[in-house]
């Protein structure tokens, strides 16, 4: 294996840095979501000191095409990329490789972790697996549970699946063609998760601190409040006992006192952006 093309974000960074130490990366492809707690951009600084293209947003079809057929491509690598990969019809030299984050076949879709954190689920992990056409449901390569403790938070298990993500993708290139021919195919295909409606991640001024937090546990960045009449996205959070004067206390742009039924919150917020 010498040339791939790198897909994703910050989430699985270790697992670029070690395959840009050992093969050449065509190309980073990359997205920004105010909604994700990881950003991208540590991976974007560290791919341009290396040299390597960065592009923003979609792949389309006669590109992916383009890096198989004319510039010698070996592999498509995702790891936490926003977007479907559009695979040409007759296109068989490609191949390519998935990493996500939840114990699949259950937990399909864009939001496994969180997901799983609003369903209480005690339990998850991250799968490697190959890309196919309709996604998440590729032959799998290696899989790994990762449980879930009431002290753990989404950005604790995206950390746990990022450590299980770069053993996996060290035993992959340890033996590549042999680990890609023993994959072994899902037995049942489960419909991807739905996105968490905005009403189950939003605070509100009559919830209790604890009430407020576990919100916050659950879903991080994904977290809404809303102040002026505008949704925002939950930065960070920290409780306080006192009452306010009113219900929500701008200190700063973007940093709010935000009342409670029994304290406060202070909150460092983003606007809510449309969906991608």
């Amino acid at each position: 294996m010498k040339k791939i093309v790198y897909f994703g974000t910050d989430v699985f960074l270790p697992c670029f840095r070690y395959l840009v130490e050992r093969v050449q990366v065509l190309a980073l492809y990359t997205y920004h979501n105010d909604e994700d707690y990881f950003s991208e951009y540590k991976i974007v600084r560290e791919a341009k000191a290396r040299g390597i293209p960065v592009i923003w947003g979609r792949i389309g079809e006669e590109r992916v095409r383009a890096f198989f057929e004319e510039e010698g491509c070996e592999l498509f690598f995702s790891a936490e990329y926003g977007y479907v990969i559009p695979l040409p019809k007759g296109l068989p030299a490609f191949r390519g490789i998935n990493v996500h984050s939840s114990f699949l076949p259950e937990g399909r879709g864009y939001y496994p972790i969180e997901c799983a954190m609003a369903r209480g689920l005690a339990e998850t992990g991250v799968t490697m697996h190959k890309i196919l056409p309709r996604p998440d449901t590729g032959a799998i390569l290696f899989q790994e549970h990762i449980a879930v403790s009431p002290e753990m938070d989404s950005v604790d298990i995206y950390l746990e699946s990022s450590r299980h993500a770069l053993a996996m993708t060290r035993q992959l290139f340890a033996d590549f063609d042999r680990h890609w021919n023993a994959a072994r195919e899902q037995e049942k295909c489960l419909p991807p998760e739905v996105k968490p409606s905005d009403e189950v991640r939003l605070l509100d001024h009559g919830m209790c601190v604890a009430e407020a937090l576990a919100r916050h546990r659950r879903f991080n960045q994904m977290t809404l409040v809303r102040l002026g009449g505008r949704l925002c996205h939950v930065v960070t959070i920290e409780p306080g006992r006192a009452a306010l004067p009113e219900p929500t206390v701008e200190i700063a742009p973007g940093r709010f006192l935000y009342g409670l039924a029994d304290g406060h919150l202070r909150l460092t917020v983003l606007p809510q952006e449309k969906d991608k």
